[in-house]
């Protein structure tokens, strides 16, 4: 873990935003591009405690700091941290790939989890991986597809890096 990134879990601990349940993140279902949990939620946002029933079905919707999803790219992986604010709302944060030039910036994809904001509590994050002939569209892509190696991983803080 890098200095930033420990950083970064610190500054999600002293703001109180912290995932108090194993999510048990997975995909929805058999060629399903939706999320669920095998558990209900119990999390902090600013120090305060919330609870959301289990996702089932849950559709992955950009947060409003990067309201359009970009599709990721053969040969990439990219990780999408899923992550609740105080209302209940649940937002799926896409990541840059390794590389990627992005626009309106002089910035390249570093391949790392991407941050959240301090209003949001991460609960976990999805990793995709795509290969030599497959790409992948957020919220329309079923999550086993062919082509696509994808992981879910349950976080307490939003872990940054790679892990």
């Amino acid at each position: 873990m890098s200095v930033r990134d420990s950083h970064m879990a610190y500054e999600q601990l002293l703001a109180g935003n912290i995932n108090t349940t194993k999510a048990g993140l997975a995909i929805n279902a058999a060629s399903a591009a939706t999320l669920k949990t095998a558990t209900a939620l119990s999390y902090t946002v600013g120090g305060i405690f919330y609870s959301k029933a289990a996702l089932a079905a849950q559709a992955l919707v950009s947060p409003p700091e990067k309201p359009a999803y970009v599709v990721q790219p053969v040969n990439s992986t990219a990780y999408y941290v899923v992550s609740l604010d105080a209302a209940g709302n649940v937002y799926t944060t896409q990541g840059d790939w390794l590389g990627r030039l992005i626009p309106q910036t002089v910035a390249v994809g570093d391949g790392n989890i991407p941050e959240v904001p301090a209003s949001r509590t991460p609960v976990g994050y999805v990793k995709v991986v795509t290969n030599g002939a497959t790409t992948f569209t957020p919220g329309t892509t079923a999550l086993d597809a062919a082509g696509l190696t994808v992981t879910f991983a349950d976080t307490m803080v939003n872990p940054g890096g790679q892990p």
